[in-house]
Order: structure tokens, then C-alpha cells, then sequence
């Protein structure tokens, strides 16, 4: 019995050797999202077309993490980041707009630990959450994070023509606040262009009352 099992194996067929060994070879590769697409440069300057204008982006490491800073004529925010358990984090938030010439509109946002916006690697269609305490100046409320790496485009900008992959972010507060956007990034440059929906409240919806606006953007426009 042991001599014809082994000559049956074989005896497989050609055809069906072929087969099977094609199966391995085209088996669908693993697609995710790593950190290269998430890159803390202290050197490079991000320079973008946004709602705010001509907006530079710089990052510098501050001991706590990276702070970034996005800065335009009438607009800046810091956000201090970092890769935390390969997460890709906020751990703070600030923002400041000049509403109208006397006016200026500001936010200060910490959570209960870092926000964690994604997981990296993020595997395409796969959906990361997070849930954690968000304290904006002396208000507290439970936010909902919930993340997918959803398509590859290729994004020509101001800058150049970029590989990208796009992450779309849905944030939900228990205080009824919804905002919506996406991000295409590119590995080794980071962000190349972004969208965003604007909520009704809080401080996005503060800046479409006052200033009209029904969208954030940024789009790449030069890389120095």
C-alpha cells in the first residue's frame, strides 16, 4: 500500500501541477498602509494651496513628539504627533483663525491618552476604531474614531504626480458632532491632499458660519 500511494503522487498530471503551482505564485499580495506614508521630517517644508491660502507645514521633535505646525496668513495649528505602538497619534490640537480683521477664533484640544488616528500597517479596506476623552478648552466629550485605507490614486498637484493611498476618517462626538474627511498620502512625503466636511458645530462649523466656507482643503504645492 505504501509503494502505490507514492507512485499515485506522481503520477499527478502535468496540468494539474501547473495549476497548483500558478495558485502560489499569483496568490493576491498583502496591500496595507505603513508608516513610510506617516513620515516625521524634521527638515523638509510642506508647502500647500488651502481654504486658508498659501499654507507652509514644518515638523520639529519637542521631546514630548513632533510637533507640526500648518501656518498661512490668517491661520495656524499645532498639532504635537507621534507613532506610539506603531499608532499613528495626536496627543494635542491647537488652532487659531483670524475670523474678521479684530476677531480671532482659537481651540485647545487634549485627549484622555494620544488619539489613535491609525493603525500601522493599516490593511486596505480593513477599519481601525478608537474611542477616548476629548477635552476642548473646558469642554469633555467621548470621541468615536473610525478609519479605512479604502483605494490607490495617482494625485498631480502644483508639486508633482503622486502614488498615493487614501485614508478616509470619520470622527463622531457624544455631543452629536460628525466630521468627515480624507487623506491621500504618499509614502515618504506624507500628505498630499485632504478633504474635509464640515460640521454644523464646534469649531469647523464656527469657521463655515463666519466665513462661508462648506470645506477645508489642502492640496501639495511645492516641497522645499
Amino acid at each position: 500500500m505504501v509503494i502505490i500511494t507514492v507512485s499515485f503522487l506522481f503520477l499527478i498530471s502535468d496540468e494539474i501541477k501547473a495549476q497548483y503551482l500558478t495558485a502560489s505564485i499569483t496568490e493576491t499580495p498583502v496591500v496595507n498602509i505603513g508608516a513610510e506614508y506617516f513620515p516625521l521630517d524634521t527638515v523638509t517644508t510642506l508647502l500647500y494651496e488651502s481654504t486658508f491660502g498659501e499654507t507652509t507645514c514644518t515638523t520639529r521633535f519637542n521631546g514630548k513628539g513632533y510637533m507640526q505646525e500648518f501656518r498661512s496668513d490668517d491661520f495656524e495649528m499645532y498639532q504635537l504627533i507621534n507613532i506610539i505602538d506603531d499608532k499613528f497619534s495626536v496627543i494635542s490640537l491647537d488652532q487659531e483663525i483670524d475670523v474678521f480683521l479684530f476677531i480671532t477664533h482659537s481651540i485647545s484640544v487634549t485627549y484622555s491618552e494620544p488619539a489613535e488616528l491609525v493603525s500601522l500597517p493599516l490593511l486596505k479596506d480593513e477599519e481601525w476604531t478608537w474611542t477616548g476623552i476629548e477635552y476642548v478648552d473646558d469642554n469633555v466629550d467621548t470621541v468615536f474614531i473610525s478609519t479605512v485605507y479604502s483605494t490607490d490614486e495617482v494625485i498631480t498637484t502644483e508639486a508633482g504626480e503622486f502614488n498615493c493611498k487614501r485614508v478616509d476618517y470619520v470622527i463622531r462626538k457624544s455631543s452629536g458632532k460628525v466630521t468627515r474627511y480624507k487623506e491621500w498620502r504618499a509614502p515618504g512625503v506624507g500628505l498630499v491632499k485632504l478633504e474635509a466636511v464640515l460640521d454644523p458645530k464646534g469649531f469647523a462649523g464656527t469657521i463655515q458660519s463666519l466665513l462661508g466656507y462648506d470645506e477645508i482643503y489642502f492640496t501639495l504645492k511645492a516641497i522645499r
